[in-house]
């Protein structure tokens, strides 16, 4: 039996992964969306490079196709772009990269939408493909709403416009796990919004315990890095409400509160030059957060990018680190000057607690990018 055609549509690193599950199972093919070219990936290849970042940064040699014939061939066309505009601008963005897509879609191919949306977001993608097309959704043309997470290749639901006898995911391994695509929006909308809210009570909790000086019991233990993931979310959350509806009201309020952390976090930080008196010159800021350029949803790099430049208002020394490079031992720190790291996420807290173990030499002050900002 022939394998399936897939194509997945954007050179981002959960397209990327997504290609590598399904490459022993389908005919996988990635498409650069910026370069408008094409680029076939067998499993050989993608079990060799297993992370789009690393084979990007090596440039390594590459077959290239016109993305015409790919994606006039595919049979399944998972929609998996990278967004890098300003973060207000991005919904706009997903909206004009589904229009180029549908340029390129045929009679019987299945679009496979991975971007989460509102309630009610994929009726609003679902007219614009049939616009753009002339096709019609359930009978010429299946359209499949499988949301992905940041950095992840496994589906939070699955769901499709056509039968699940006929339904070519499940060819691919993907079971249906929502009656329909409206059910399967309120599902994921419902887990986002439990965290978001969780997020907000953490956050408003602890900055309230540090203002009346006193201890919260039970304080958060998540990071920055945990409440960036869901931004994407909360905006097309608040996006598919009417104004004044809850939903919308408390999707706006956590964007409201996270932005008010990201402040908390660089007022924090200037404390702490205040108290120990570090000047500038003497003095190294490092955001600990490791990042993934090549993720679809660029509001991580957005946030750490944000912080990074308010905090060179007041030091001229300011990077954003993967905590991988301190495992190489002390060199990403400087010896000179006493080092400000801002802990960003759990990954990047076990990192440098592993050079704590055997750095002893430079003088550092950890802050934690958690909700109650302890310092160390």
């Amino acid at each position: 039996m022939p394998k399936t055609r897939v194509a997945m549509y954007g050179l981002s690193s959960e397209g990327y992964r997504l290609a590598g599950d399904l490459a022993d199972k389908a005919l996988v093919t990635v498409v650069d969306e910026m370069l408008q070219m094409a680029m076939d990936m067998d499993q050989t290849f993608l079990k060799r490079n297993p992370r789009l970042q690393e084979l990007m940064e090596e440039e390594s040699l590459l077959s290239f196709k016109p993305i015409e014939q790919v994606l006039g061939d595919a049979e399944v066309i998972f929609f998996t772009p990278k967004f890098r505009r300003l973060s207000d601008e991005t919904l706009v963005e997903t909206g004009s990269k589904l229009r180029d897509l549908s340029k390129h879609l045929n009679k019987g191919v299945t679009l496979v939408n991975t971007l989460p949306t509102g309630p009610g977001g994929n009726s609003e993608n679902i007219m614009v493909v049939e616009k753009q097309t002339g096709l019609q959704v359930g009978s010429t043309l299946t359209y499949a709403y499988m949301p992905l997470r940041p950095g992840d290749s496994k589906p939070a639901v699955v769901a499709s416009t056509e039968s699940q006898q006929k339904d070519a995911l499940s060819t691919l391994g993907f079971q249906r796990s929502s009656q329909n695509i409206f059910s399967a929006e309120l599902e994921y909308v419902s887990t986002v919004m439990e965290g978001a809210v969780s997020s907000v009570i953490g956050i408003e909790m602890a900055r309230r315990a540090r203002e009346a000086k006193v201890a919260l019991r039970r304080e958060s233990g998540a990071f920055i890095d945990e409440f960036a993931s869901c931004l994407y979310e909360l905006k097309a959350i608040q996006a598919s409400e009417e104004t004044g509806e809850s939903m919308s009201y408390l999707a706006g309020a956590a964007l409201k509160s996270f932005e008010n952390y990201v402040r908390y976090v660089v007022d924090e930080t200037r404390e702490v030059l205040r108290e120990k008196q570090l000047k500038a010159s003497r003095t190294k800021i490092t955001l600990l957060w490791t990042l993934d350029k090549y993720e679809m949803r660029g509001e991580r790099l957005q946030v750490a990018e944000s912080i990074q430049q308010r905090l060179k208002d007041y030091v001229t020394e300011v990077e954003i680190l993967s905590g991988a490079r301190l495992k190489g031992g002390p060199g990403a720190l400087d010896p000179l000057k006493h080092n400000v790291l801002i802990v960003c996420s759990k990954q990047d807290q076990e990192a440098l607690n592993q050079l704590r173990k055997s750095e002893r030499g430079v003088e550092m002050t950890e802050i934690s990018a958690t909700p109650g900002l302890g310092r160390e």
